[in-house]
């Protein structure tokens, strides 16, 4: 066992745990009471997070506090270590403080954020292009021209709308002088005087065709100067999609889970079976895959997990602070169906 392993584990007071018996069964993830272990470790890093100075995260629990709001889920992990003694681990969901790397927390099943992963220098290239794409975005010829072609649409749309009232209102005043002249004239003059209106409207819809016709002559000219433009964009966003969606394949590979027997699968093995057939977005980085795989990879023993919410309730769902949650079924249950192969799990309230 490394000192670096040791390092992450928090021990509990003997006064604390006295009397509290161990779980026979690991928790159930997605629908659980805390233990009282993990209850008592929640409790105390819940104080250390209270009054740590430590970490430059704006948790949205002080009103003067610069930076994005962004709570946070917390995992505690009651654990066994190489020597059967008492302890526990922590970690959070993603990234904490813009980083993966903290003393009291265990690490990522995989540390993209590491400056000489892969991930890191494919990131440097993928920048890189979007950057190219800003830069032309913000060219002045560029900018010239589709301002050019927003004042021209925005004008020939104009003068559509105004002859095609015209021609609405040159309509009604045909018939008009239909129904005024029906009565009053000969049926032969009256035929003369249809085919004289059937003229006019004849006339109105070539002069609407001909202003058509030379409003989409012109924006076919402007935009061709911006053609290239264009070109050059769309093929930076597609090479800049090709790299990302190559990159996250990559990824999938190197987020490798264990269990307890040291059998570990990638997260595209995992979610190869699902609907979906492949992971979702920030699969791996939830607390407790980390906590686990932390467990594994020491030899320590499992013995119950818990979650709790830490910060501003976010927009997007139900989240308080210092409640308990269970973990999430869409990111985790595929991961955690693995990596709790073959340990005894309290049974599911609704099996």
């Amino acid at each position: 066992m490394s000192n670096s392993s040791q390092s992450k584990i928090s021990w509990f007071l003997d006064s604390s745990v006295d009397g509290i018996s161990l779980p026979e069964r690991f928790t159930f993830p997605f629908d659980y009471a805390p233990h009282p272990l993990t209850k008592i470790a929640a409790t105390e890093l819940q104080h250390y997070l209270e009054t740590q100075t430590d970490l430059d995260h704006n948790f949205g629990l002080y009103a003067d506090r610069e930076g994005v709001v962004d709570g946070k889920m917390f995992g505690v992990l009651v654990v066994l270590d190489t020597v059967g003694k008492l302890g526990y681990l922590s970690a959070f969901s993603g990234k904490l403080a813009g980083s993966n790397d903290h003393p009291r927390f265990v690490p990522p099943v995989f540390d993209m954020l590491h400056h000489d992963s892969f991930f890191s220098k494919e990131i440097v290239r993928i920048d890189t292009i979007s950057a190219r794409i800003r830069e032309i975005e913000k060219d002045k010829n560029y900018q010239h021209l589709k301002l050019e072609i927003e004042k021209l649409s925005a004008q020939s749309l104009r003068e559509e709308t105004i002859f095609r009232d015209q021609l609405k209102s040159n309509k009604a005043s045909r018939k008009q002088v239909r129904e005024e002249q029906k009565n009053n004239l000969s049926q032969q003059d009256y035929d003369v005087l249809e085919a004289e209106l059937i003229r006019y409207s004849l006339h109105d819809k070539h002069q609407l065709k001909v202003l058509i016709n030379n409003w989409k002559q012109i924006l076919e000219e402007a935009r061709t100067g911006l053609a290239q433009f264009d070109c050059d964009i769309e093929i930076l966003k597609n090479e800049r999609q090709e790299k990302s969606a190559a990159l996250q394949q990559q990824l999938f590979k190197h987020y490798v889970f264990l269990n307890k027997d040291g059998r570990s699968k990638s997260l595209q093995e995992i979610f190869s079976l699902t609907p979906a057939g492949k992971p979702p977005t920030a699969a791996g980085e939830c607390a407790t895959p980390k906590l686990l795989q932390f467990a594994f990879a020491n030899g320590y023993k499992p013995l119950a997990m818990a979650e709790f919410w830490w910060g501003a309730s976010p927009k997007s769902e139900i989240r308080k602070h210092k409640h308990y949650y269970p973990a999430c079924t869409a990111r985790c249950k595929p991961i955690l169906a693995h990596m709790l192969e073959g340990i005894l799990v309290d049974e599911s309230p609704l099996a």
